[in-house]
């Protein structure tokens, strides 16, 4: 199985003011909850979102905000709510080392094992730091 690691702001989240109150205030980025549903429907492939923030918040935002995919079950410490079919979704407990769960959306502060990272703020590094310009990466 390969897994796919997702960026929260910026990539699911239009993060449209920044940080601003810490609050997920925002609407999804157009096409993010159809990509993440292709994702979650192929037989070889795990997803979990991966963020700063508390993943319980990031969790009731894309039950919210994206019902038609996400909109079935809510996992959280032991505890289901029902709603319309869907995919689940899950805070990964801190202790988890790797995310290969089915069928299910993981949720983590951790940077754990993917075979690809999607994250508006990453610098693909190609084994040169000659190539990293840090005039670029400063601004």
């Amino acid at each position: 199985m390969k897994t796919i690691a997702i960026d929260f702001d910026g990539v699911i989240h239009k993060y449209s003011k920044g940080w601003h109150d810490g609050t997920c205030y925002d609407e999804p980025i157009d096409g993010a909850e159809e990509f993440l549903k292709k994702l979650m429907e192929d037989k070889d492939v795990s997803v979990f979102i991966f963020s700063t923030r508390s993943p319980r918040q990031i969790k009731r935002w894309i039950i919210k905000n994206m019902p038609l995919t996400f909109g079935a079950m809510a996992v959280d410490c032991g505890q289901m709510w029902s709603g319309q079919d869907g995919y689940e979704v899950k805070v990964i407990p801190f202790w988890v080392k790797f995310w290969n769960k089915k069928d299910v959306l993981g949720i983590t502060r951790k940077k754990l094992p993917a075979v690809a990272y999607i994250d508006d703020r990453a610098v693909k590094f190609n084994g040169d730091w000659n190539d990293i310009s840090l005039p670029h990466l400063l601004g």
